[in-house]
């Protein structure tokens, strides 16, 4: 008998056959008995396919084959042959378990690229300390605090810029030995408020460092505790950066100890006097802001920053006003509006800002006229001032808080009682009645004291005698 080898003829003579017969056309290779045959078919309709055929336990089996070529299928045929050799008798069982094989594999090939896919999302969400911040901020602003500019700059000079590997780290992941380096760092570092280059100072609440560390500790806890609640938010829930914070790492690290104290202490008469005297060498519109600062009895700074010229006007009843936005207090707190009665005194003083409206300047208080001065450039001139008095040995070295202070203590050295002081100076209310009920604007008192305190000023100026005249609550001058 010829041996048979199935090629592409014997193929392509299959099918003319099996088309002609219109049935089924079977040819099996020449083969040695008991290794197993290539098996080909030809259908009527013009297609084939390969089989291995092989025989177990005394029945003919076979398996298909996934090749219409006939080389393919050959070296497949002699694949499963050399199996058949080894031992492995069940050829389909051993496809079937190869199959589950692979199966599996693929399965635990896709959970973990299932796995790291999900990493790699997680890890993409996770947000660094870097993005909380800024998404404190943000919300700082959001929320229309005052308070956001300083909060991004502690945190651009403190954080961002000192530590920028730590700001790239996740946020989950800062401990309080960081928080502790951070404030450490701020407490060491050169003094950046008054432009000094590299002189390291010792840290004290006299130059800032203190006063400043605290206070990037307080924004830093803030920050975390937005963090907490930023992930439980089911407004926020659907938000590309997710925390994942257990605990806030700021807690447990202390506070800085006396970091206030130092802006406890005021000028006296004299120091006083010399700084009036200096505030008339300004160029004019320093001048008339700062003597302003003064004048209106130490009023906080960015409240003035704030006037615009819609906040002076005449009320109807007291005369002209100056209308300031008290916008301290805790959350939820709505802005509280503190009148203050604009003297003749005043108008004179201001006389150069005043001359401003209607120019396209945003409020009296501006430099240049075109946009309002920064509460941080405004206080420069008092800290510039402190400086050049105490180079020349007429004052201690003050700052604006240093003002503040000094102004309260003259008053009440006047007589002004604590109740007007709060008043003049829109300090915050406690009990219900206060906070909740009582909207008078205590105008004709402001004025009173507004009015003695100005000619305490002049005669501290012009060296006259001061007249210190007591006021009670009720009484006025």
């Amino acid at each position: 008998m010829a041996k048979i080898t199935i090629t592409n003829k014997t193929v392509e003579a299959a099918k003319r056959k099996a088309q002609m017969l219109d049935k089924d056309v079977w040819i099996i290779e020449s083969g040695a008995r008991g290794e197993g045959r290539l098996r080909l078919r030809a259908f009527p309709h013009g297609g084939i396919a390969f089989y291995y055929r092989y025989n177990h336990n005394g029945v003919q089996k076979q398996l298909r084959l996934e090749s219409t070529d006939p080389t393919e299928a050959r070296d497949k045929a002699r694949e499963y042959e050399a199996l058949y050799r080894s031992g492995i008798t069940d050829l389909h069982l051993h496809v079937k378990l190869t199959q589950m094989a692979e199966d599996a594999r693929l399965v635990a090939e896709a959970a973990q690229l299932d796995v790291q896919r999900l990493e790699a999302e997680a890890k993409a969400r996770q947000g660094t300390l870097a993005q909380l911040l800024e998404g404190y901020v943000a919300d700082l602003e959001r929320r229309g605090k005052v308070s956001a500019k300083d909060v991004r700059g502690a945190f651009r000079i403190d954080v961002l810029n000192a530590f920028p590997a730590l700001a790239a780290t996740p946020a989950k992941a800062i401990t309080p030995y960081d928080i502790r380096d951070v404030i450490g760092h701020c407490l060491s570092r050169p003094v950046a408020s008054k432009g000094r280059g590299a002189r390291l100072t010792q840290a004290s609440a006299s130059n800032g460092k203190k006063r400043q560390a605290d206070k990037l500790r307080s924004y830093l806890r803030a920050a975390f505790t937005f963090g907490l609640h930023h992930d439980l938010s089911a407004q926020r829930h659907t938000e590309s950066v997710q925390f994942g914070l257990s605990a806030n790492p700021v807690v447990d690290v202390p506070t800085i100890e006396d970091a206030n104290r130092a802006e406890t202490w005021a000028l006296t008469k004299d120091e006083l006097k010399a700084l009036l005297l200096a505030v008339e060498d300004l160029p004019e519109r320093r001048r008339s802001i700062a003597k302003a600062m003064l004048y209106l009895a130490g009023q906080r700074v960015q409240m003035l920053c704030r006037v615009a010229w819609a906040d002076l006007y005449d009320d109807g009843e007291h005369g002209a006003v100056m209308q300031l936005l008290d916008l301290k207090g805790g959350k939820g707190t709505p802005a509280r509006i503190h009148l203050l009665p604009m003297t003749d005194h005043l108008h004179s003083i201001m006389a150069p800002l005043l001359e401003l409206q209607g120019s396209g300047a945003p409020g009296p208080f501006t430099l240049r006229g075109r946009k309002a001065i920064g509460a941080v450039t405004a206080q420069k001139i008092f800290a510039e001032l402190g400086d050049q008095l105490a180079a020349a040995g007429k004052t201690r070295r003050f700052t604006w808080r240093n003002i503040r202070c000094t102004v309260e203590t003259h008053l009440a050295a006047l007589g002004v009682t604590e109740e007007r002081r709060a008043w003049l100076l829109s300090h915050g209310r406690s009990g219900v009645q206060a906070k909740h009920y009582d909207r008078y604007s205590y105008l004709p008192e402001k004025r009173a004291d507004l009015d003695r305190w100005a000619r305490y000023l002049d005669q501290l100026a012009t060296g006259e005698t001061a007249k210190v005249v007591q006021l009670h609550a009720g009484r006025e001058s």
